[in-house]
């Protein structure tokens, strides 16, 4: 489930991307996986029997998790484009988070480095610190992994100082928020 906070635009080399339509704050949870979105196993799609160009094109729709199942969202999450510098990131506590302000009309980013995927594809972010190549290795290597912790823990101090869009929902979901290190429902 994503927050109306964004909308689908075509970018200047990516296809589509979600582009924000307010000025989106750190610490905002965008997005998280709900009921509506559908998770299927790699036998259920024949993913061992798919050619590289058909697991590239199944990477438009769905990304895959360290358990091995895809998931096909429910909503825009798909056009989320990757960046090597993302402004979201995925939590371990089931939702993603805005870990630097995304102004409005700037796209909104994920680091797909967090999906295990089988497949390399090229990056051209843009980003000084563009890995290339996508190559989904895991695990990831501690510096990333470092990067990403940081990023997320000073977001995570934000979420209850900031407009959750999608607070109803994540409180139904009972998907927890962090307060001063404790934890609250939302």
């Amino acid at each position: 489930m994503i927050a109306k906070l964004f909308e689908v635009k075509e970018t200047a080399n990516k296809g589509k991307g979600l582009f924000a339509k307010e000025f989106i704050p750190k610490g905002t949870i965008p997005c998280f996986e709900c009921d509506k979105c559908k998770v299927v196993s790699a036998s259920e799609i024949g993913y061992g029997k798919m050619s590289e160009k058909e697991k590239m094109a199944l990477l438009d729709y769905a990304y895959r998790k360290e358990d091995g199942t895809f998931v096909l969202p429910c909503d825009e999450t798909r056009y989320l484009n990757h960046s090597c510098n993302a402004n979201i990131l995925g939590t371990e506590f089931g939702f993603d988070i805005v870990v630097r302000d995304i102004e409005k009309g700037e796209e909104a980013t994920y680091d797909y480095r967090d999906f295990y995927e089988d497949v390399r594809l090229s990056c051209g972010c843009g980003e000084p610190n563009c890995c290339k190549v996508l190559t989904f290795e895991h695990p990831l290597s501690e510096e990333l992994k470092q990067s990403w912790a940081k990023k997320i823990k000073a977001a995570l101090r934000l979420v209850n100082k900031v407009k959750q869009p999608l607070k109803d929902e994540l409180k139904q979901k009972s998907i927890f928020l962090p307060l001063d290190d404790k934890w609250i429902s939302g």
